[in-house]
């Protein structure tokens, strides 16, 4: 039944149990010791490449939004442009499924030399990351074949948890948790039926808009990444307010976008711009809730009461499904590689360039 990308779709509830059982089991000492590494530090960064730094966005909010000073920054950059401030007061978060990405490797020497603390995010237990960082903690997910799929709903709640125990909240955590699960495993059914209805949608050969604010910029960037390698079709994606700030412009009748409207605070604003760009003659649907003013066509429906916490993964189905469902119209075969490998364990040159 379907592809092992949408296999992967659909085992995301018992992998994500596998997840936080681990967390809130064995692998919670993990966590506390990491969250208390944290906590110690002046200044803390996070950083991945690809999927892994879509991650780290709500934790960088999670923290930002208690005072402390954090950062998010890819790998790469942080490794060639913006490591001056790195030093010993340091505690840097660095996020590999893998643990052998070429950028995390070549920052690990960077980060030993400048004696900064290190809590690595990996799904591979022995990998260098697991190895060579101060902490190391373990998603405890099943495998992907080649896209993050359930790799990265696993990574985003991994973060969250830490995110907790930073704040000396797992308590709470533990408790948001199990009410955000209690409702995923039917949600995913009740997203899968609806995918079945957006033959029409999908059929628009505009790029896809993907637009948010705040913690919801993960879900833009990996709504992003997966139009691109799922589906091999070109997307793009930014905050509300820089699209409003001219980028509007683009909008007509061969317009579409998925505006995510999780953002409590937000939320009325950004139910506003979706129906104005239906006004403009755009094709819009959304994400989280709606209201009964609002006449802009839900992607799937919103289960209600989503802890906050745990909405980024809520928001990701979706878009895995939009990006399947894609590639299905496009004919290409999800979850397949041209190009690229699994890992990415050099800087130049591209795997797929020497098998042509």
């Amino acid at each position: 039944m379907g592809t092992q990308l949408f296999q992967n779709i659909l085992a995301q509830p018992s992998s994500l149990r596998a997840v936080a059982d681990h967390h809130f089991g064995p692998g919670r000492n993990t966590l506390v010791r990491s969250g208390n590494l944290l906590r110690s530090s002046k200044r803390i960064v996070l950083t991945g490449m690809g999927a892994s730094l879509s991650a780290s966005i709500p934790l960088h909010y999670m923290l930002a939004g208690r005072g402390i000073d954090v950062a998010t920054v890819e790998t790469a950059e942080l490794l060639y442009f913006l490591e001056a401030g790195l030093d010993r007061d340091t505690v840097v978060v660095l996020v590999s499924r893998s643990g052998e990405s070429i950028e995390a490797l070549k920052l690990l020497d960077l980060l030993d030399r400048r004696q900064c603390r290190t809590v690595g995010v990996t799904n591979v237990p022995g990998s260098t990351l697991a190895v060579r960082t101060t902490e190391s903690i373990l998603l405890n997910s099943p495998p992907d074949e080649l896209v993050a799929v359930q790799t990265y709903t696993a990574t985003a709640v991994t973060l969250a948890l830490l995110g907790a125990a930073c704040l000396d909240e797992l308590n709470s955590a533990h408790s948001d948790w199990l009410s955000a699960i209690a409702v995923f495993s039917s949600w995913i059914e009740e997203c899968v039926a609806a995918s079945t209805t957006w033959q029409q949608f999908v059929n628009l050969t505009a790029p896809v808009y993907f637009l948010s604010r705040g913690p919801g910029l993960a879900s833009v960037q990996e709504g992003i990444l997966l139009m691109h390698e799922t589906a091999k079709c070109p997307a793009s994606g930014m905050s509300i307010p820089q699209f409003r700030h001219g980028l509007v412009e683009v909008t007509d009748e061969r317009f579409r976008a998925v505006v995510l409207c999780t953002q409590p605070v937000t939320s009325e604003m950004d139910l506003q711009l979706a129906s104005d760009l239906v006004r403009m003659g755009g094709h819009l649907r959304l994400i989280g809730p709606s209201t009964a003013k609002t006449q802009v066509e839900q992607l799937c429906p919103w289960p209600e009461a989503v802890p906050q916490p745990f909405v980024s993964i809520f928001e990701t189905v979706p878009l895995q499904l939009l990006a399947y469902r894609t590639a299905e119209v496009r004919g290409v075969v999800p979850g397949t590689f041209r190009w690229s490998g699994a890992i990415t364990s050099s800087e130049s040159g591209f795997p797929g360039l020497d098998r042509t």
